[in-house]
C-alpha cells in the first residue's frame, strides 16, 4: 500500500471516526431525553397507581370489614356453625345469595368458607361449593390488608376477613381484577401497566406495591422510527462530509506523499548497490533528513570498505600462520632423510644406496605436500572480489551437478524454475563445486550408492537458498562449531580450505551459510549426512558498489 493511499486512507478513517462520534452523540442525547422523558412520565403514573390502589384497597378492605361485622348472612352461617353444623338447605341458601351480595357491591370475586378452606358459597356460582382450598385455610389466622396477586389470572387486588365466635370461625375472600383500573390508570399516557415482566422488546420500569411488581412499559417503535430518521440524517451528512474529506485528503496527500515516494524510489537504488546521494523537494524536515541520510551513507559506504580490505588481510594472517604450521610439519622428516643419507655418505655405508630410494621418496612426497599446500593458500588468498552481474542461480547450479552427475554418483538438481540474483558467476560455480566434491567424498566413504541433492529456491522476496546435502555420516560433533575454519576437516586428504573458500564467498556476497542438522529438511528424508544452507540477497551485497582498494603489500605470489 503506497504512502499516499495510506494517508488517503488515515483522512478518511479520521472523518468517519469524527462523524460516527458526532452521529453517537447526538443518537445518545436525543435517547437520554426520551428516556428522561419516560421516567418521569412513569414517576408522575405510579404516584396516581399508588394513590389511586391505596384507595381501592381501603375500600375493599372497609367493605369486607362490613360484610364480616354486619352481614346477617354471614352471622347466620357462624350461629349455624355453632349449633353444630350447616345444613343442606342453610348451604343452598349461601350458594344463592353470595352472587348477590358480589353483585352489590361491585365486586369480581366474593367467597364464605370455613374450617380447612371449604367453600360454603363462592359468588361465580354454586360449582366450587364444597371445595377445599389451602390458600383460603391459610387466611382464617386472621384478616388480611388488600394485596396484589399476579399469579392468579387474571390478576386481582385481594382481600380478606375473619369471623368466630367461640370454636366456629368464618372467613371472607373478596377480590377486584386490576386489569380494568390499570387500563383506566395508563390511558392517555402512553404507558401500559402490568403485573407481568413486558416483553423486551418494550422499554420499561417497575415499582413495588401493596406487595407486588408494578410494571409500567412502553414499545420501542416510535423510539426506533425516530432513531431511523436520525440515523438517516446523520448518514447524509456524513456522505457530504466524507466527500469532501476526500478531496482535500486526496490533494494534501499528493503534496506531501510526492517527495517521499522519490526519497524511497532512490532509497532502493542505494540498497541495489548504487550509494548515490538522494536528492529531495519539498518540506524542510524531509529535506534535513536527505542531509543527513547522505552523511551515513557515505560513513556506511566507507566503513564497509574498510572493513572488507581489513577481513581480506586478517584472513590472509591467518591462512599465513596456517600455512608455515603446515609447512613445518613435512620439514622435519625431510631434514631427517637428508641428514641420515650425509651421514652414510661420510660413513661410506654400503647401505646408502638402499636408503637414498627410500630417502628420495620421503623428500618428493612432503615437497609434493608443501606446493599442493601453498597452492590452496595461494588461490584462497587470490580470490578477487565479486565481480556482480545478473545470473540464473538454477542455470549455474545446474551446470556444477550435470559436471559431478556420473555413473559412480548420482548429483541432482532441485528447482527448475529460474531464480536471477546479482552474483559473481565463477564464484557461484566454486562455491558450488566445493560443496558438492565435498559431499561426494563424504559419501563414497560411507556409502555404497553416494548421492548429493542440491536445491534451489525462494527464501523470501529478497533471499535465495541454497541446500547442498548428501548421504554420508556427516559431520563429527567436535568439528560442527568449527567447520569453516581453514585447515580444519574430517577427511585424511586436503586441507580443509573448501569450506572457508565457501564462507569468504557468501560473506562477500552479503549472505549467509550455515550446518544444518540432518532431518532439518523433510522433503529429503533419504540423505541423512552432512547438510549446508546458503542464503543470498537477490539484490546483491548493499554499500558496496566497487571491489574495495587492497594493500599491495599483502598480495601473495
Amino acid at each position: 500500500m503506497t504512502l499516499r493511499l495510506r494517508l488517503l486512507l488515515g483522512a478518511l478513517a479520521l472523518t468517519l471516526v469524527t462523524i460516527a462520534a458526532l452521529g453517537f452523540g447526538v443518537r445518545e442525547a436525543w435517547r437520554k431525553s426520551e428516556t428522561e422523558r419516560f421516567d418521569t412520565q412513569f414517576s408522575s403514573t405510579a404516584r396516581v397507581l399508588a394513590e389511586t390502589l391505596a384507595s381501592e384497597a381501603g375500600h375493599i378492605e372497609a367493605v369486607l370489614g362490613s360484610l364480616c361485622d354486619h352481614d346477617e348472612l354471614v352471622d347466620s352461617a357462624l350461629v349455624d356453625l355453632r349449633a353444630g353444623g350447616l345444613s343442606h338447605e342453610r348451604r343452598l341458601t349461601l350458594q344463592l345469595r353470595l352472587p348477590e351480595r358480589m353483585k352489590a357491591l361491585r365486586l369480581d370475586e366474593l367467597i364464605l368458607f370455613q374450617k380447612g378452606g371449604e367453600i360454603l358459597g363462592a359468588g361465580s356460582g354454586p360449582a366450587t361449593a364444597g371445595v377445599t382450598r389451602a390458600e383460603l385455610a391459610a387466611r382464617l389466622k386472621g384478616s388480611r390488608s388488600a394485596q396484589l396477586n399476579g399469579n392468579r389470572e387474571p390478576a386481582r387486588l385481594e382481600a380478606s376477613c375473619v369471623k368466630s365466635d367461640g370454636p366456629a370461625r368464618l372467613g371472607l375472600y373478596g377480590a377486584w381484577n386490576v386489569d380494568v383500573l390499570f387500563s383506566r390508570m395508563a390511558a392517555g399516557s402512553g404507558l401500559r401497566l402490568s403485573l407481568a415482566a413486558p416483553p423486551k422488546r418494550h422499554l420499561s420500569q417497575m415499582m413495588e406495591t401493596l406487595g407486588a411488581t408494578v410494571y409500567a412499559s412502553r414499545s420501542r417503535t416510535p423510539l426506533a422510527s425516530t432513531l431511523s430518521q436520525l440515523d438517516l440524517s446523520i448518514l447524509a451528512i456524513a456522505a457530504v462530509a466524507l466527500l469532501i474529506a476526500l478531496v482535500l485528503a486526496a490533494i494534501l496527500s499528493q503534496r506531501l506523499a510526492r517527495p517521499i515516494v522519490e526519497l524511497s524510489r532512490q532509497a532502493e537504488r542505494i540498497v541495489d548497490g548504487d550509494p548515490q546521494p538522494v536528492q529531495v523537494s519539498g518540506p524542510r524536515e524531509l529535506k534535513q533528513f536527505a542531509e543527513s541520510f547522505n552523511h551515513a551513507i557515505l560513513d556506511l559506504t566507507e566503513l564497509r570498505k574498510r572493513l572488507a580490505v581489513t577481513e581480506r588481510i586478517a584472513a590472509r594472517r591467518e591462512i599465513a600462520r596456517q600455512v608455515a604450521h603446515e609447512i613445518k610439519n613435512p620439514l622435519s622428516p625431510i631434514r631427517a632423510a637428508v641428514e641420515t643419507l650425509r651421514r652414510l655418505r661420510a660413513r661410506g655405508d654400503d647401505a646408502f644406496d638402499d636408503y637414498f630410494e627410500e630417502a628420495s621418496a620421503t623428500v618428493l612426497s612432503e615437497v609434493a605436500r608443501i606446493t599442493r599446500t601453498v597452492q590452496e593458500f595461494t588461490e584462497f588468498a587470490r580470490l578477487p572480489a565479486p565481480q556482480m552481474t545478473e545470473i540464473d542461480m538454477v542455470s549455474v547450479a545446474r551446470q556444477v551437478t550435470s559436471l559431478h552427475d556420473g555413473d559412480d554418483a548420482s548429483v541432482t538438481l532441485l528447482g527448475a524454475k529460474a531464480l536471477m540474483l546479482r552474483a559473481d558467476r565463477d564464484q557461484m560455480v566454486q562455491l558450488l563445486t566445493n560443496l558438492v566434491q565435498n559431499g561426494l567424498d563424504a559419501a563414497r566413504a560411507h556409502s555404497s550408492s553416494p548421492a548429493v541433492t542440491v536445491s534451489v529456491d525462494e527464501a523470501d522476496h529478497q533471499r535465495v537458498s541454497l541446500m547442498v546435502r548428501d548421504n554420508g555420516p556427516g559431520v563429527p560433533d567436535s568439528l560442527k562449531d568449527r567447520v569453516f575454519e581453514p585447515y580444519v576437516s574430517g577427511k585424511s586428504h586436503g586441507t580443509g580450505l573448501g569450506l572457508a573458500i565457501v564462507q569468504r564467498i557468501v560473506f562477500e556476497h552479503g549472505g549467509n551459510v550455515v550446518l544444518e542438522s540432518p532431518d532439518a529438511d523433510s522433503a529429503q528424508p533419504g540423505l541423512s549426512g552432512a547438510a549446508f544452507r546458503i542464503l543470498l540477497p537477490i539484490s546483491g551485497p548493499t554499500l558496496l558498489p566497487t571491489a574495495p582498494e587492497e594493500d599491495p603489500t599483502s598480495t601473495v605470489e
